[in-house]
């Protein structure tokens, strides 16, 4: 039987509110990719912006970390990161999976 490679899935973005949605398409791509025999998800990490991201209507970025914490209570595979959001500026994606 030929090796899985690992998988982190990560999702950056103002999660403005986080909705149902966003945890699911989590599980859709963990599915997928199972589904191909090729890879093997690990974990997954949703990395909200920094207030500095400027989006009309933002809440604080404390908040919205916190509210993605509360939604992954029952995750056993998905983690907030809060580092992006605690940025002084709006952060590239690339930025943050090279840190991630």
């Amino acid at each position: 039987m030929k090796s899985r490679i690992p998988v982190v899935l990560l999702a950056c973005g103002s999660f403005n509110p986080i909705t149902n949605m966003h945890l699911r398409l989590f599980e859709v791509a963990r599915d997928h990719l199972h589904q191909t025999g090729m890879y093997q998800v690990i974990g997954g990490i949703i990395s909200p912006v920094s207030d500095n991201y400027r989006k009309k209507d933002l809440a604080s970025a404390r908040h919205r970390v916190a509210m993605v914490r509360l939604a992954l209570q029952t995750s056993d595979w998905i983690r907030a990161d809060p580092w992006e959001s605690e940025q002084a500026q709006w952060m590239e994606t690339v930025k943050v999976l090279s840190r991630a």
